[in-house]
């Protein structure tokens, strides 16, 4: 059995990353966000009642799974295995105050091994704006490092900090791969219909969300105000891309609606960001949820959907569940947000957990059958012909 098991490990056949990381996505975000809040109840492990442990799961646990899914490809099966073992191991020791020495272990030996297979693949690039994503990813990947530690050592002000500004990476890193995302999908759109879309990747105003965003998270420890005016121009610069973009000609294409809802989250989320700083940071973890719940919901899970129907040649603008999920993430950022300005804030936490947990069930639903789907091609089944889109 265990020369099978090592004999299987060990061959040289080549997996796709998504097919792993995607599920195991999926499956805990529908898991970890009721378990935070049955967590503040007392049901649940007390590291995800913690606003800090609940954020580092969402921001470095689940983000960095969707990452490893959507940007290593296809790789060799020992490798994919070792990362999925190493953020599990992260994940399960994570939920106990007892195993946060191991939790530290699994975080930094999956995001080491991560940043290994992922940056020398995107350092090839030729031009500035997409090598850029090179030191974000890096940095991302050294602030989950540093934020891990500092929990470990209950440097409280520190891990603070780092939780609250990565934020801001990770929205540019949505802001780029969401665009490079959608621009072309659209464009195929316009060309489907016989018009063309001039406006597409709008290199431009790109460089300009890179600059942006990446002068606000520098100004942050320095001045909180400047900050606050390069996210909110960042947001206005993310909404006008997002017009450019015309998908009211798209209205049609439900999938490509639904990556503009979370492209729209995105630019409000970073105006809301803004505004907040630009006062003195009251309501801050409030309006952070517009980003990691509104845009980040949305666009995961959309993404997740996407790219596991186009592996098995199916088309997610038939995929109307998507419209659902969409809706739910809505449902689930709005309530989050309100819920701090309300006397019935515990009812909204629990309807917008209830909805943010049903969304990913449904994408996991999904996910589950595009891979099943993929396996049963492999031993030789028939696979459905796809609908021409």
């Amino acid at each position: 059995m265990n020369y099978i098991f090592f004999q299987w490990f060990l061959a040289e056949t080549k997996t796709y990353s998504h097919q792993w990381f995607f599920t195991a996505a999926c499956a805990y975000a529908a898991l970890m966000v009721p378990m935070a809040m049955l967590a503040r109840y007392g049901y649940g492990p007390a590291t995800l009642a913690m606003p800090s442990g609940h954020a580092f799961e969402m921001l470095f646990g689940f983000i960095l799974a969707l990452i490893a899914g959507y940007l290593l490809g296809p790789m060799p099966r020992w490798r994919v295995v070792l990362l999925m073992l190493f953020w599990l191991l992260a994940r399960i020791a994570g939920l106990f105050t007892e195993t946060s020495g191991l939790a530290l272990i699994g975080n930094s030996i999956f995001i080491f091994l991560l940043a290994q297979n992922l940056l020398p693949k995107l350092w090839v690039a030729k031009k500035w704006r997409n090598r850029m994503l090179v030191p974000l990813l890096g940095l991302i990947c050294a602030m989950a490092i540093v934020t891990a530690v500092a929990d470990r050592f209950d440097w409280y002000v520190l891990q603070h900090y780092l939780l609250r500004e990565s934020v801001q990476l990770f929205a540019l890193l949505m802001l780029f791969m969401g665009g490079r995302m959608l621009a072309p999908a659209v464009a195929g759109e316009f060309y489907r219909q016989g018009k063309e879309l001039e406006a597409r990747v709008q290199p431009n105003i790109e460089a300009a969300l890179i600059v942006a965003i990446a002068g606000a998270f520098l100004c942050a420890p320095i001045s909180l105000s400047v900050s606050g005016v390069l996210l909110i121009l960042s947001g206005l610069l993310a909404g006008i891309r997002l017009f450019r973009w015309q998908l009211w000609h798209c209205m049609e294409r439900l999938d490509l609606i639904c990556l503009g809802v979370g492209y729209g989250w995105l630019a409000f989320g970073l105006i809301l960001l803004g505004w907040v700083k630009l006062n003195d940071g009251d309501y801050f973890v409030t309006a952070i949820h517009a980003v990691t719940v509104g845009a980040l919901g949305t666009l995961a899970a959309n993404v997740m959907i996407r790219v596991s129907l186009l592996h098995v040649k199916q088309y997610p603008s038939h995929m109307r569940q998507i419209v659902t999920i969409t809706i739910l993430m809505a449902v689930s950022a709005a309530l989050r947000i309100v819920a701090d300005i309300s006397t019935y804030r515990e009812l909204w936490l629990i309807i917008a957990t209830m909805a943010w947990s049903v969304g990913f069930l449904m994408a996991l639903v999904i996910v589950l059958e595009c891979l099943s789907k993929k396996r049963n091609i492999a031993s030789g089944g028939k696979q459905n012909p796809p609908v021409v889109d």
